[in-house]
């Protein structure tokens, strides 16, 4: 298949792409609207400023690509992989991360508004200096995951395994833990609760 979806300056609405790869590309302002890309793989790729609007992944692979600067908004991102891609200073409003692979994504300095992350692994992700309001991660695998300098406003941790997580205790305002996760969260604050 030729690529004509990932050119630079590519605007694509209203489309559906099926089983295409491409790796090791250099592409700016690429973007797509009510569009749905299924078994999608853009690998070791550089697509800065992506916007993605109103649309669907399903079964894609992003690993080890760079779409920083990015856009999402009103998406969902469904069994999709995102191993070590970078998401940096980029944008999230209303989007769905859906039983997806995304150890080591890297998400600094991003904006994440409205975002729901429902059984992904994330090991290793790196989210310092972002700002997440209104964030869920339901049942996600966090191990490890750096949320230093990061800002928290209404954020759900519930379900998920924090193990090992990297958290600044006075960068958050309403954080949602269960039982388990608030015993983890008090020995970060090196306290120690006897009898």
């Amino acid at each position: 298949m030729i690529n004509k979806y990932f050119k630079k300056d590519t605007s694509n609405k209203k489309c559906e792409i099926k089983d295409f790869s491409l790796s090791n590309i250099d592409v700016q302002n690429v973007s797509f609207e009510l569009s749905r890309l299924f078994n999608i793989n853009i690998l070791k790729s550089n697509v800065s400023d992506f916007a993605f609007i109103k649309s669907r992944t399903e079964k894609c692979n992003f690993s080890n690509t760079k779409l920083e600067n990015s856009y999402f908004k009103d998406s969902v991102i469904f069994n999709s992989k995102t191993t070590g891609t970078s998401f940096a200073d980029g944008e999230f409003q209303n989007t769905k991360f859906e039983k997806s692979k995304m150890d080591m994504s890297n998400f600094r300095f991003t904006n994440l508004k409205k975002i729901e992350f429902n059984d992904c692994v994330l090991v290793n992700a790196d989210f310092q200096g972002a700002k997440l309001k209104n964030v869920s991660f339901l049942d996600c695998d966090l191990k490890s995951v750096d949320f230093s300098q990061a800002d928290f406003t209404k954020v759900d941790l519930r379900g998920s395994d924090v193990g090992g997580i990297k958290i600044n205790i006075n960068n958050f305002k309403e954080l949602t833990v269960n039982p388990y996760q608030a015993v983890y969260l008090v020995g970060l604050l090196g306290l120690n609760v006897r009898d």
